[in-house]
């Protein structure tokens, strides 16, 4: 890392090429990863490179984008080699009216990720097409069936037995407002191999799940992967006395190694993602011995649905958008039955175990991902000494 005095993303100079290239990478290589140069500019600018043994030397790739995540706000800064800004068009012109060229012009570069297509991530991914973002990736495993059809956006009676993804997709591509919309689906779950690596690649992910598994696997990726993650939930009290609704409230935070995990905010714990990973959450017999607030009623209505993806979107938006002089972003809950909306400032708890996976990337990972993702198919651990001396051998060949 080092600094230019310019503004706005930087080249490098030869100096910092032979700096990079021909005295770093090599003995930067010696742990078997590449080497990432950053550059920051005098109005805080960053950009930044990966340099890569190709076999006979090191090759440069830029990256497309910097991701600045702070308490209060979130900058994305873009690169030279991105791609190239959304133009100012008629059919997004109140959308530019609202946040100007620069806001407009980061939304529609972003690359979302959102995890649940049902009553909630459905109404998200609409307001994501919407918004003119550009590149999106959805992932659920579930197909459509006649009991989420009051809830679920843009599915219909024809659509049962489809996958949630692809009715969500389909209707992104007919109502997205980008010039180029790109939707990338995954009918799996978010703990399965090819869905974590794909969303991993997202600039901010919403979390529409009501699993322990799913959340659990965000919780990492949001705090070793620095991956800004918004989480969100309703909950329906019913009277059964009266026949009907009793009280409500739905939820969102933020998530990100400088607000509090889903963990510490109680969404889930390690016992209920050992109860779903035995398969006891799809067992009648065991959820009809939990008492009432330990299983889900199930009960939900379409304005919910839709109060809690208005609630997900604007957070981001105000995460991504906020002037400085914006109060900080904390999660919020609003009570159906007093109409209050209330501010959870809450941080994590002091023996919370993430606060020692921040930014540890593949290092941390959930113990039930697929053998294929982080730790459990590297090599044996090497001393390293013996690393330096492999790889040498490699580059020079056996002396």
């Amino acid at each position: 890392m080092h600094s230019h005095p310019g503004t706005g993303w930087q080249d490098m100079s030869p100096t910092d090429v032979v700096a990079e290239r021909d005295v770093l990478a090599y003995p930067a290589a010696a742990t078997e990863q590449p080497l990432l140069g950053l550059t920051i500019g005098s109005d805080g600018y960053w950009s930044a490179r990966l340099w890569i043994h190709n076999g006979q030397a090191f090759e440069r790739y830029w990256c497309d984008k910097v991701r600045v995540i702070g308490p209060k706000t979130f900058e994305v800064q873009f690169g030279r080699y991105a791609a190239s800004p959304d133009s100012r068009r008629n059919v997004l012109r109140r959308t530019f009216d609202t946040w100007g060229l620069h806001g407009q012009q980061t939304l529609s570069r972003l690359h979302i990720g959102i995890v649940g297509l049902g009553s909630v991530g459905s109404s998200v991914a609409e307001s994501i097409a919407r918004l003119g973002v550009e590149r999106v990736t959805i992932v659920d495993p579930d197909q459509v069936e006649e009991h989420n059809l009051d809830r679920l956006l843009n599915a219909t009676i024809d659509d049962i037995g489809k996958r949630k993804v692809d009715v969500a997709a389909k209707a992104m591509r007919q109502h997205s407002t980008a010039a180029h919309p790109q939707v990338l689906t995954y009918a799996t779950s978010v703990h399965k191999a090819d869905a974590y690596r794909a969303i991993l690649e997202c600039d901010v992910i919403f979390s529409c799940v009501d699993r322990p598994i799913a959340r659990d696997v965000l919780n990492y990726v949001a705090i070793a992967h620095l991956v800004p993650v918004i989480d969100g939930g309703i909950a329906v009290q019913l009277d059964a006395l009266q026949d009907g609704i009793f009280s409500a409230h739905w939820r969102t935070q933020l998530v990100t190694p400088y607000h509090r995990c889903m963990r510490c905010s109680e969404q889930y714990s390690t016992g209920m993602v050992m109860t779903e990973l035995d398969g006891s959450l799809d067992d009648p017999s065991y959820l009809n011995t939990l008492p009432e607030d330990g299983a889900s009623a199930g009960a939900n209505v379409f304005p919910f649905s839709q109060s809690l993806a208005s609630m997900e979107v604007n957070l981001m938006l105000r995460y991504l958008l906020a002037p400085s002089w914006w109060k900080g972003i904390h999660g919020q809950t609003h009570q159906l039955v007093t109409g209050e909306t209330y501010i959870d400032a809450e941080r994590c708890e002091p023996s919370c175990a993430f606060s020692n996976r921040v930014a540890k990337g593949d290092l941390e990972h959930p113990f039930y991902l697929t053998a294929s993702v982080g730790t459990s198919d590297r090599r044996p651990a090497r001393t390293r000494l013996s690393r330096l001396a492999s790889f040498f051998e490699r580059i020079f060949g056996r002396t």
